[in-house]
Order: structure tokens, then sequence, then C-alpha cells
């Protein structure tokens, strides 16, 4: 099984260093917009994405990626990797030693990093075991039949993270007490939406790569194909073929879930904005701008037409993400 190769730069190392290293490989826009944070708060964010980054890439990268048999072979190791992992996160909340400093996903470095801001705030797991449930269910090779089996899925695959990133935005650092955050609702209750709203529109941008890979890669569930009258085989069909008016139907289908969830997301964010100064309020529009963009190309002339000129537009957009 293939893992994450974690920073080590001994025992006296800078923990936020390591988790820098880690968070900072894929330079996503998340994490630039983390970095517009200050000090302290990016410390925070720094640990909790390079947490999750090892876990994921345990499970994405390297379980996922493997054939049949050895998927078959090394399942039960991933879960054990993804059970021990959640007991480091449940021991850097509660301020405790390290339970796997040996052989844990976590190195010591980003669990010394969790427990320094993780285990000083009033923030909860729920984010981190979220995501294990997430990537059980990855490993587990559970069917994605109905749109509830996605929305659960995406609860923590993708709107977990996001739900940090918005703890964070609303929290302030006092040397004495730690992180504290003003929000009246979870974190997820703003994220929710807006996060399956862009995951919806990522899975869109990138369904020419991922559809390259294997089935199990693609996360669409069954009954959103079985209501565009379309395979997994026809769309990587019509894809290599560029015969893109045959991805018409799934992209409308997809893209009204994505705007319902976008119109909730909206309203949960005006709540959250009540409460952020103007620099944060600017890093999270600017955080959405990109697939709201994407979406929004995606709706003007359809789904067909936005893939026949996918890398023209993919390029204008970025032009708008947040800096590097």
């Amino acid at each position: 099984m293939t893992t994450t190769p974690v920073p080590n730069d001994g025992p006296n190392a800078d923990p936020f260093s390591a988790c820098n290293t880690l968070a900072a490989a894929k330079n996503a826009n998340l994490y630039r917009a983390a970095m517009r944070l200050g000090p302290e708060r990016q410390q925070f964010f720094l640990a909790a994405y390079a947490s999750m980054r090892v876990i994921d890439d345990i499970v994405d990268d390297g379980f996922l990626e493997l054939t049949d048999h050895e998927r078959d072979y090394a399942r039960e190791d991933t879960l054990i990797a993804i059970d021990h992992w959640q007991q480091q996160i449940q021991a850097a909340k509660a301020d405790a030693d390290n339970p796997h400093p040996e052989n844990g996903p976590l190195s010591q470095q980003v669990f010394d990093a969790l427990r320094l801001t993780l285990g000083r705030s009033d923030l909860n797991v729920d984010p981190w075991i979220d995501l294990a449930d997430a990537l059980r269910r990855d490993v587990a090779e559970e069917p994605m039949d109905e749109w509830d089996d996605f929305i659960t899925y995406c609860e923590g695959a993708t709107a977990a993270p996001a739900s940090i990133f918005v703890y964070l935005l609303s929290a302030r650092f006092d040397p004495e007490i730690g992180y504290t955050s003003p929000l009246t609702n979870p974190p997820l209750y703003h994220a929710r939406d807006m996060a399956i709203f862009c995951y919806i529109v990522h899975i869109l941008r990138d369904l020419p790569d991922d559809i390259k890979g294997p089935d199990r890669l693609v996360t669409i569930p069954a009954d959103i194909l079985i209501a565009a009258d379309i395979t997994l085989g026809e769309i990587r069909n019509a894809i290599g073929q560029k015969k893109f008016e045959e991805l018409d139907r799934l992209g409308t289908i997809l893209l009204e879930h994505a705007w319902e969830h976008f119109e909730t997301g909206q309203a949960r964010s005006a709540e959250l904005l009540a409460i952020l100064d103007p620099e944060e309020t600017d890093t999270l529009s600017r955080l959405f701008a990109v697939y709201i963009e994407l979406a929004s190309a995606m709706m003007d002339n359809g789904y067909a037409a936005f893939l026949m000129d996918r890398e023209t537009i993919i390029a204008q957009t970025a032009g708008n993400s947040l800096p590097g």
C-alpha cells in the first residue's frame, strides 16, 4: 500500500513546516485562501489540511489506484490505517499522547501541530470523523446508487474540509484560551451546500480526465446516469470520439442539482458574512468565484459547448482564482 511521504526533519522540527509541505503540494484554491488568514489561523489550517491530505492520499493515491487483486489484499490494512488515523485525531483533540507514534498515518510532526491547534480550540472532531466515514466507503467500494448516497459521501469528502475553513474564517485566537468561534450554527451548516455545489462543478469540469481511469473513480450516482440515459462506458466513448452532445442531458441534470445547492449555500453564506471582516468576506467570495464562473459557462450554451472549449474556459476562469 502506498502512503504519502511525510517530511521528517527530526524531533525538534517545526511541526507546521512539515504540515505546509503537505498542504501546499497541490496548491489548491483552499490552501491559497487560507494563506490570507492571520498566522495563528494559518497554522490551524495547515495542521488540519495536512492531516486530511495524509489519509486521503493513502486511500486515493494508494488503495484506489491498485488492481482488483491488490485492493482485495490491501483492503483490511487500509481500513486499519483509517482507524488509527481517527484515533490520532481524537487524541490530538484531547491533548493526549500520540497513540501510534511509530506507524500511525500521521507523523509526529503533523500530530503535534494538530494538538497545538485543534487541541486548543472549540472545534470538535466531526469533520475528521465525517471524512473517515467517506473514506471507509471508498475502501469498501460501496455502490453509489442514489443521489442521497452521493450527498452523504459529499458531506464527508468535501463539505467536512470546507467546514474547517469556515470555522477558521470566523475564529479568533487568544494566547490564553486558544481558538474560539462566535458561530451559532455548526460550521458544516454554512459550508455544506456551497461545498456540494463546487464538487458537482468539479466533477463536470474534470470528467474528460477522470473517465480515463477506472469506473470507481467517477463519483456520479447510478440514478443520475439512469435519468440521463447513459452509462460510464458511453460517457467514455462520447468523450473519446468528441461526441459531446451525447453528454448534454447528463450535464443539465447535474447542474440543476448544483444550482439548488448554490441557492441554499448562498443564503447560509450570507449569515456567515455578517460576522466576517471585509478581507475575510473577499477571501470567501473569491474562493467560490471560479466555480460559479465555470457553472455559468456550462449553463450558457450547454455542457457540450463547454466541453468543446473546455481548456480555454478553464484557463480564463483560472485568472480569477486566488493568487498562488
